[in-house]
C-alpha cells in the first residue's frame, strides 16, 4: 500500500499559497486594528466634547430663574433668550472657545473647540419655561460650524 506522506517536504507553490493566505489573514486584522484605533479617538473626542457641554449646560441651569420676594420675575442677564443663529455662528455672549485643557476662554486664541448655546423661550403657552441648547465644535478659524462633536439640552421652569 502507499502512503500518502512524503518526506520531500513541502512544494515551492503550497509555501507561495500559505504565505500569501496568512499576508491576507493579517491586513484584514491590521485593517482592524486602524479602524479600532480611530473610532477610540473618535469616541474620546466626543466624551470631551460632551463634557464640556455638560459643563456649560450645568453652569446656566445653575443661573437664577426665579421670583423676588416682592413676587416679580428675577432673570439672571445669562439666561435672556438668544438669537436663533446663536449654534451655527460666534454670537456674543454666547460663544465661548476651550483650549486643550478644556477651559473656557473669552477670545479663539489656541482653542481647540467652539462652545456655543441657545437660549430660547417655550412661548406665549409656557411663559416661565425656557429652552437651554448646548453645541461644542471643533474648532475652525473661520468661526464655521462643520459637525457638532456634542450637544446636549434642557428645559428649566422659573422656580419660586
Amino acid at each position: 500500500m502507499h502512503s500518502l506522506s512524503s518526506a520531500r517536504g513541502f512544494t515551492l507553490i503550497e509555501t507561495l499559497v500559505a504565505t500569501g493566505i496568512l499576508v491576507t489573514a493579517l491586513a484584514g486584522v491590521a485593517q482592524l486594528f486602524v479602524l479600532g484605533s480611530h473610532l477610540t479617538r473618535q469616541a474620546g473626542a466626543s466624551g470631551i466634547a460632551l463634557v464640556a457641554a455638560q459643563d456649560k449646560l450645568e453652569s446656566l441651569r445653575g443661573r437664577a430663574l426665579t421670583y423676588d420676594p416682592s413676587g416679580l420675575e428675577a432673570t439672571d442677564a445669562a439666561l435672556e433668550p438668544s438669537p436663533q443663529s446663536s449654534l451655527s455662528e460666534d454670537i456674543d455672549p454666547y460663544v465661548d472657545w476651550l483650549d486643550d485643557y478644556g477651559e473656557a476662554q473669552s477670545t479663539p486664541d489656541g482653542a481647540v473647540l467652539t462652545r456655543r448655546w441657545r437660549i430660547t423661550s417655550m412661548g406665549e403657552t409656557t411663559p416661565d419655561a425656557i429652552a437651554i441648547e448646548v453645541c461644542v465644535y471643533p474648532f475652525t478659524p473661520n468661526g464655521s460650524a462643520r459637525g457638532a462633536a456634542g450637544c446636549l439640552s434642557t428645559i428649566r421652569t422659573r422656580q419660586p
